[in-house]
């Protein structure tokens, strides 16, 4: 009887329905769901289409819609559902919505680098702007067809058209294209600040409406009324068919998190044989709020008689506007034109230099002058994020001393237009700037990427150009991360960090004698012999080189180096140049003798005689202008070094590169009286057994 009962429980249970979860039941068993889930119950239709429909659902958790400030209602609701069921990994690169019109929500997907875990890891999916964070969570409806649940970081905002009263949209205008969104932007809100009529009248006019209709995926670049009044006022045919052209890249949908590198450059419509125009994105982080951002650049590598080369950057106003043919973006410049000063970039509000621009404004109006009336001027302008990085107290310091803040000012700046691809072709490797007698050095790394990383040195700080070659009506603007002459390393960690000085710090490492170089309560002046200027001493001297850099000599080695070392004083260019003013003039050079830690040095300075005048004529005293000379050396027992990179800055010093060692082959030529001590011991007893040796053979 009881195997009976036994079996029929069995049967009862193996053929009773079992009622898994529906998608509503999903959502509503999340916390972090609870409000979506709230919205869904809260209406007449949505339960019972979750209930019943094959869905794919993108829900955005608690915190995602608590930052959303849109309307929370139904439609909102079906811009993220999919009616049909999809696994992430299966997802086609376009979603139909159950949204009025059926607008399509776009699929993006980043290789993450992560192991997959659930068989999705490996990629990051993006739906329009939104990231998927947890994904494929399988529901069913009371017929058993497959739902599937999506968590997602953001709400999917749709373009939704807001008729007025009385007034009905036409059905063309539900579910808009880029140039449907053109031509009535106020149907979706876009009035005011958002306001893009005058970039319509332009397009109308060129008869180019067509180009905001083109199908499948695409990323359209609209510039606001604010920034087309001026161009429009002044030289509206600057924007022509070309620069409408440049606003439109086919065959992508670049949503602002879904670009992955701000190096990736795409081809703008504006991409012919004689003109071609790329198009790139890139974010700014604001590291107090952690708000994020975007540009977009058109970089213009190959011009005609109209259109200029170089970079126009302009930021993102409203971004991710969702339309059947791709997304727009609102931008605050137009692209391709050049039309704006130095300055007028400087000024934006909101722009990424405008602490930089405060700095000049409020402390150095001169250089607000300069920068409005000089023509061909290049700027390496330090980014809102570098004013963070400085020590505040030593730009304080700097910003209280007129003098000193025009050096550091003027050291941003070149007198000439100066674009990367000079870098990068290795025909500029360092520029002259305003600040006297102080240059910038150029290095550029990994050369053979598509947009080589071009870093720069001045006055012992180093920085990268991290937007390059905005091109202004007077010049070239090169957006950097820190600011150029306000030192952060001590002499130490210069050495230790600069490749051209790697073969000197390499020697000074010898028994530690370079660490009393990262004292802070000192001060050096250091001339440091270039990595070339030692290969010039292994090609001349290479028994000595050898000796130097085995390490067994570290006597020698601190001998040389404290020869090019002063302790207690940080002599910058000035200071040095200074020194030899009442001097006389001898060989065409003015000089000065230094006292060096070991010895002593001369520091001299050419002299450029005057109209008419010879300066090696005589070596009587003649009119000259140290201002204006730019060749600089120290000479120790006739062996003279160019000085090739003065005043690299640092807290507890200043060293100058030079192109020579002041060296000679006896100064580590191996003496009764230098030889170290050990191998003199060495060779006594091996002399005492050679004789002993002797001696008993004889015997």
């Amino acid at each position: 009887m009881n195997k009976h009962l036994l079996l029929l429980g069995i049967l009862i249970l193996l053929y009773s329905p079992v009622h898994a979860k529906n998608l509503l039941d999903e959502i509503k068993s999340r916390p972090n769901l609870s409000e979506v889930a709230r919205i869904i119950q809260g209406d007449q239709l949505l339960p019972t289409l979750m209930e019943r429909q094959g869905y794919t659902a993108f829900i955005p958790t608690n915190e995602a819609l608590k930052k959303y400030q849109g309307p929370k209602d139904r439609r909102l609701i079906q811009y993220h559902l999919v009616n049909l069921p999809y696994m992430v990994q299966e997802m086609p690169d376009e979603l139909n919505t159950e949204l009025s019109g059926n607008p399509r929500v776009y699929v993006s997907r980043l290789r993450s680098g992560n192991t997959p875990i659930k068989g999705w890891e490996d990629y990051h999916y993006f739906i329009n702007n939104a990231k998927i964070i947890d994904a494929n969570h399988v529901a069913q409806n009371e017929e058993g067809i497959k739902q599937v649940l999506h968590i997602v970081d953001q709400v999917i905002v749709p373009t939704i058209a807001k008729a007025a009263s009385n007034t009905t949209i036409p059905a063309g205008f539900i579910t808009p294209d880029a140039q449907k969104l053109l031509l009535k932007p106020q149907l979706y809100g876009l009035v005011d600040d958002y306001s893009i009529s005058e970039f319509e009248n332009r397009v109308s006019n060129l008869d180019l409406l067509d180009v905001f209709n083109i199908s499948g995926k695409n990323t359209f670049f609209i510039p606001v009324n604010q920034a087309l009044n001026f161009v429009m006022r002044t030289d509206k045919e600057l924007i022509d068919k070309q620069v409408i052209h440049g606003h439109v890249v086919p065959g992508h949908v670049l949503f602002t998190r879904t670009v992955e590198n701000s190096n990736i450059q795409y081809e703008s419509l504006a991409f012919t044989d004689n003109l071609k125009v790329f198009i790139s994105v890139e974010n700014v982080s604001n590291s107090d709020n952690q708000e994020t951002t975007y540009y977009v650049k058109s970089n213009t590598i190959a011009s005609d008689i109209s259109h200029n080369k170089g970079t126009v950057l302009a930021r993102i106003t409203k971004e991710n506007i969702p339309v059947k043919n791709g997304v727009v973006h609102l931008i605050d410049r137009p692209l391709m034109v050049v039309a704006s000063s130095i300055i007028s970039y400087l000024q934006e509000k909101r722009g990424q230099l405008s602490t930089f621009y405060t700095l000049i404004r409020e402390h150095y109006g001169d250089m607000t002058n300069q920068l409005v009336v000089e023509q061909d001027l290049t700027l390496f302008a330090p980014s809102n994020e570098a004013f963070k990085m400085v020590n505040k107290e030593r730009l304080n310091q700097v910003i209280a001393n007129q003098d000193r803040l025009g050096k550091l000012l003027k050291l941003h700046v070149v007198k000439r237009r100066l674009t990367t691809d000079e870098i990068v072709d290795r025909s500029t490797r360092e520029a002259e700037t305003l600040s006297n007698r102080r240059k910038l050095y150029f290095a550029v790394n990994e050369p053979n990427a598509l947009v080589p990383v071009v870093s720069l040195e001045g006055a012992g700080v180093n920085a990268t150009i991290t937007t390059p070659n905005i091109a202004a009506k007077n010049g070239v603007i090169h957006i950097i991360d820190r600011i150029l002459g306000i030192p952060s390393q001590t002499v130490y960690e210069k050495l230790a960090s600069d490749p051209m000085l790697s073969s000197t710090f390499s020697l000074s490492e010898q028994e530690g004698w370079n660490e009393r170089l990262g004292s802070r309560e000192e001060k050096f002046t250091l001339f440091v012999p270039s990595n070339d200027a030692w290969a010039m001493i292994h090609r001349k001297m290479p028994s000595a080189y050898k000796k130097l850099f085995m390490g067994d000599f570290a006597y020698h080695v601190r001998y040389i180096l404290e020869r090019h070392m002063i302790v207690g004083q940080d002599l910058s260019l000035d200071d040095l140049v200074a020194l030899t003013s009442n001097s006389t003039v001898r060989r065409g050079y003015h000089e000065e003798r230094l006292e060096m830690t070991r010895g002593k040095i001369y520091f001299q300075a050419r002299v450029r005689a005057s109209f008419g005048e010879s300066s090696s004529s005589n070596e009587t005293d003649t009119e000259m202008d140290l201002e204006d000379s730019s060749e600089y050396y120290v000479e120790w027992n006739g062996i003279k070094a160019r000085v090739i990179r003065p005043d690299v800055e640092c807290v507890n010093g200043v060293v100058h590169v030079i192109d020579s060692v002041l060296m000679m082959n006896r100064d580590v030529t191996v003496s009764g009286s230098t030889v170290p001590m050990v191998t003199g011991l060495a060779t006594l007893i091996a002399t005492f057994f050679t004789v002993a040796f002797a001696r008993v053979l004889h015997h």
